[in-house]
């Protein structure tokens, strides 16, 4: 459900309730994402992401992102996060949040599902997201790291160099 109404602050004000089944569904292998607010919802300043992580899904490659920062909130389960030069455990209730600028991942390498927030500023992230999920229905497999390292850079995100 949503709804506009005038602030008198520069605009139309939009807000409304999403539902849990409710946001644009991405898929990708093990991984499922809902858009609950997309980029077009806040005016570019803010996506937030619900996702569901596999158990023993290693996640997306370690990487930077240079044109936004995330926050996760952990609901369920855990997640281990790679952080700066370092990795630690989130566990539900937890929220870890990652700068532009700062070298980042998140794996679900434990024995259950796990899922969490994921609010991004400034938004549009989701697109990658999107392209990614499009890429792997067309070829039935993740783009291979030549692909996937172009996509990245598309959307101002660069593989992080490993640790050790």
């Amino acid at each position: 459900m949503t709804f506009d109404q005038h602030t008198g602050m520069g605009g139309a004000g939009r807000g409304g309730i999403i539902g849990a089944a409710e946001g644009h569904l991405i898929e990708l292998p093990g991984w499922r994402m809902r858009i609950k607010v997309r980029a077009s919802d806040t005016g570019g300043s803010l996506t937030l992401i619900e996702g569901q992580m596999a158990a023993g899904l290693p996640g997306a490659p370690e990487h930077v992102h240079a044109g936004h920062d995330e926050a996760f909130f952990v609901i369920d389960g855990s997640l281990r996060f790679r952080i700066g030069d370092g990795y630690r455990e989130a566990v539900a209730g937890e929220t870890v949040f990652a700068s532009r600028g700062l070298a980042h991942g998140l794996s679900n390498p434990g024995g259950t599902d796990a899922r969490y927030l994921v609010a991004l500023t400034p938004s549009g992230y989701e697109f990658y997201f999107e392209r990614l999920a499009a890429m792997i229905r067309e070829h039935g497999s993740m783009p291979d790291r030549e692909t996937l390292t172009r996509l990245l850079a598309e959307h101002a995100t660069y593989l992080a160099t490993p640790v050790g």
